[in-house]
């Protein structure tokens, strides 16, 4: 039987605190490894450069690209290969797409701004392990990153990429695509990175 979950009225500067880091590093047996995340210039929310190539993206960054870890002494590491991933929040699958890496996995929040739009957040470029409709638990893997050399794919490194928007009443998660993003009505992006990123 589904749980039925009560929303939160939040606004930006409110939101619920998220395990996402600990979690992501507790999943991959990495908790002794992490200090925080390290980005490349073009990783961050609304970067309009690439980070993986010399050049301007088509469009500025619609969330933040996940790839490097700071160790104990500040050095950069990479996310293992395949690295599970849980959800930011608890929440619903309410969506899953294709992606130029993998897919891409939408997750609904039981948390709601002053006028009912939705949080909802989405994980890039990744292999699910659960489907739409069902519940999923921070701490719980809901996806791995996928392998795109599987599909042949000629762009960055392995990663993923995490976004976190707002989604308008009665919108409907399958109207979200990456192509589109940045120009839906129905969605308003906000940076993640305050949200993942460790507190020192």
């Amino acid at each position: 039987m589904a749980r039925s979950i009560s929303p939160i009225v939040a606004m930006e500067s409110t939101l619920p605190n998220s395990l996402f880091f600990s979690s992501l590093l507790n999943l991959n047996h990495l908790a002794d490894e992490g200090t925080g995340w390290m980005f490349l210039p073009g990783m961050l929310f609304e970067d309009t450069q690439a980070w993986w190539k010399n050049g301007p993206r088509q469009s500025p960054h619609e969330g933040i690209d996940l790839l490097f870890l700071a160790d104990q002494s500040g050095q950069q590491q990479e996310l293992p290969p395949q690295a599970l991933v849980p959800p930011v929040w608890d929440g619903e699958v309410v969506a899953v797409f294709e992606d130029f890496l993998g897919n891409t996995v939408v997750v609904r929040h039981p948390v709601m701004d002053g006028q009912g739009w939705r949080l909802v957040s989405l994980y890039g470029h990744v292999r699910p392990l659960v489907g739409c409709g069902e519940q999923v638990t921070a701490g719980e893997p809901l996806s791995e990153v996928a392998c795109g050399k599987a599909r042949g794919s000629s762009a960055p490194q392995d990663h993923l990429h995490l976004s976190l928007g707002w989604l308008a009443p009665g919108w409907s998660p399958t109207d979200l695509s990456w192509p589109t993003l940045w120009a839906n009505l129905g969605i308003r992006l906000i940076d993640p990175l305050p949200l993942v990123q460790p507190r020192p």
